[in-house]
């Protein structure tokens, strides 16, 4: 769960002028650059393909998807990028699901030893997306 929901990957490319920045979630983050996490969570992930999902309300640049292919030590065309503006159905939906996933980081945070969890469930509402 804190290996793929957590959205703790921020990006930042000049797009033309203007600053694109997002964060992104998603398995390609334990392929990614490193990061002070995986190595607490002792876990990293090796494969020839990635999805990346970004809270965003418009594509994703090219430079951003070179970057995040060269980070991940795959070719661009073996990445997968969704992205939804956070004020959409989708965009809703995947913050609200990340509830369990809060609830972990808060405990990692806390230094719990998290291999004393081995169940986790939480709801949480889902508000209609803003207008």
């Amino acid at each position: 769960c804190l290996g793929s929901q957590y959205a703790g990957w921020s990006l930042s490319v000049d797009d033309n002028g203007k600053k694109y920045h997002v964060l992104g979630s998603g398995p390609a983050r334990a392929l990614g650059p490193p990061e002070k996490l995986f190595d607490e969570l002792g876990y990293r992930d090796k494969a020839d393909s990635a999805c990346l999902v970004l809270e965003a309300d418009r594509s994703p640049p090219v430079a951003l998807v070179e970057h995040v292919a060269s980070a991940c030590r795959i070719p661009a065309d073996q990445l997968a990028i969704i992205y939804a503006p956070t004020s959409s159905l989708a965009g809703t939906v995947q913050i609200a699901a990340r509830c369990l996933e809060v609830a972990l980081h808060k405990t990692h945070e806390l230094h719990f030893p998290l291999h004393h969890i081995v169940d986790g469930m939480a709801t949480a509402p889902l508000p209609p997306p803003a207008p």
